[in-house]
C-alpha cells in the first residue's frame, strides 16, 4: 500500500517493542512529520478522510499478552493484537469482552478503541468504554502516559483513558490496553424464520423485543423473494432459558418457514461492512415499537432494506441502498424520527451520497471539548491528519 485516500504514504514503521514505538513517535513529531497509526487497516476510510501525505506506524508486531489472570476477570494486551486473537484467548477460559466487535478478523485492539465501535451485540448493555480499565499511550514527546490500571478498583480522579475512545487516533498511539472481561453466557443460538406476511413478522418481533436481556438482537430483512421477510433472533442465556424461548418462538409463529442457516459474521458486521451502494442509518430510541414505523415506510416506498433492532440499549438501525431516491428516502426517515422524538444518525454511506447529502451529525459540545483537548495535546496537529479535524 503506497497511498491512503490518494495521499502518499511517506514511510512505514513497524516497531517491535514499546521503546522503539516511543523513539519513532518522538522522531516523527520532532521533525513535524504527520503520522497515522494503523493496525489491521480495517478503518482507514472511517471518520474524515486522511488529508495529507503521511507516515504510517503499523502496530501488528505489538500483539502480545502483557498480563492475564482469568480469576480476576481482567486482561492487559498490546494494542496491535487482533481482536480475533483476543477473543480466542478469552474463550479458552469461557470469558469474553461483553460485546462482539465487527470486522473481527482484521480489527485490532487499538483500532477498536480509537473508533469506539462495540458492534451491535452487547451483553447487559456493555460498551467498549465500560470495559476499559486502563491504557498506556505515547505522547508527542515519545513519553508513555498511563491512565487507570490493570485491576478493577475504585480510584479518584478523571478516567483520562476515556478520551482516547472514538477519537480516530488523533491523540496518538496506544501501546497497551487493560480490559475488564465477563463470563460467556452458557448458551447462544441464532434462529431464522421467513414470513410471507409483514404484519405477522412485526407481531412476533414486537412480542420478543421485550426479552431484551435474552434477545439482544432482532433482525428483520426484506427478502429478495417478493413478499418474503426474514426474522432473525439472537438468543443468549442459560441452557434452560434459551431452550424455553426457542420453543416459544416456534409455537408463536403461525405463518413461517425455517430459513437457511444464519452467517453470524454477517450479523456481527451489520452496518460496518457495507457495499459501495449501501447506507447505514441509526436511530436512538427507547420505544420498543419504533421499528414498526420504519418497516412500514420501507414497504410503502417499496425500498429494499435490512433492519436491526437492539432493544437492550435502545436503538434500531437500517441499511438501505443509495439510488436516485436515497435523499428523498432519508428525508422521509428523518421526518418519521422527528415525529417520534427519535434522533437519526447517518453513520456511513457511499461517497456519492456524501456529495449530495450532508450526513455529518456531530455533537457540538462534545466535538468542541475534544478539539480543545487535541489542541492542547497535539498542538502541531500531526497525529492522524484529518481523521478528526482538518489539520
Amino acid at each position: 500500500m503506497t497511498t491512503i485516500n490518494e495521499y502518499k504514504i511517506l514511510d512505514t514503521y513497524s516497531p517491535q517493542n514499546k521503546i522503539r514505538l516511543s523513539e519513532i513517535v518522538l522522531d516523527l513529531y520532532s521533525s513535524n512529520s504527520k503520522l497515522m497509526i494503523l493496525g489491521g487497516y480495517s478503518k482507514i476510510d472511517y471518520g474524515n478522510p486522511v488529508n495529507a501525505n503521511t507516515n504510517v506506524i503499523e502496530t501488528s508486531n505489538l500483539s502480545n499478552v502483557i498480563d492475564y489472570n482469568p480469576s480476576d476477570l481482567t486482561i492487559t494486551v498490546e494494542a496491535g493484537m487482533k481482536m480475533a486473537d483476543l477473543t480466542k484467548i478469552l474463550k479458552q477460559n469461557n470469558q469474553f469482552l461483553g460485546y462482539k466487535l465487527p470486522q473481527l478478523k482484521n480489527s485490532t485492539v487499538g483500532g477498536a478503541i480509537s473508533y469506539g465501535y462495540s458492534g451491535n451485540y452487547r451483553f447487559n448493555d456493555i460498551h467498549i468504554r465500560d470495559s476499559i480499565i486502563g491504557i498506556e499511550a505515547v505522547n508527542q514527546e515519545g513519553k508513555f502516559i498511563k491512565s487507570g490500571g490493570q485491576v478493577v478498583k475504585n480510584v479518584s480522579g478523571y478516567d483520562m483513558h476515556k478520551l482516547f475512545i472514538g477519537t480516530n487516533g488523533s491523540f496518538g498511539p496506544l501501546y497497551s490496553v487493560s480490559f475488564k472481561v465477563y463470563p460467556t453466557p452458557s448458551k447462544e443460538i441464532l434462529l431464522a424464520f421467513e414470513y410471507t406476511d409483514l404484519d405477522e413478522a412485526i407481531r412476533i418481533a414486537q412480542k420478543y423485543v421485550f426479552f431484551n436481556w435474552n434477545i439482544p438482537r432482532l433482525s428483520l430483512y426484506k427478502s429478495s423473494k417478493e413478499n418474503h421477510y426474514k426474522l432473525v433472533f439472537n438468543i443468549v442465556g442459560t441452557n434452560q432459558i434459551v431452550d424455553k424461548i426457542d420453543k416459544m418462538i416456534h409455537k408463536d409463529s403461525i405463518n413461517k418457514s425455517n430459513s437457511e442457516s444464519v452467517d453470524e459474521s454477517y450479523i456481527n458486521n451489520f452496518g460496518y461492512d457495507l457495499g459501495t451502494d449501501e447506507i447505514y442509518i441509526r436511530f436512538t430510541s427507547h420505544k420498543n415499537d419504533f421499528f414498526k414505523s420504519l418497516a412500514e415506510l420501507m414497504e410503502l416506498r417499496n425500498i429494499q432494506y435490512k433492519l436491526m433492532i437492539n432493544p437492550i440499549f435502545g436503538f434500531s438501525s437500517i441499511i438501505i441502498y443509495d439510488d436516485e431516491k436515497s435523499v428523498d428516502n432519508i428525508k422521509k426517515l428523518r421526518q418519521i424520527s422527528d415525529d417520534n422524538n427519535v434522533k437519526l444518525f447517518i453513520e456511513r454511506g457511499s461517497l456519492k451520497l456524501k456529495n449530495k447529502f450532508n450526513y455529518k451529525n456531530n455533537d457540538n459540545n462534545l466535538s468542541n471539548l475534544t478539539k480543545l483537548f487535541k489542541n492542547t495535546y497535539d498542538k502541531k496537529h500531526l497525529f492522524s491528519p484529518g481523521k478528526l479535524y482538518d489539520s
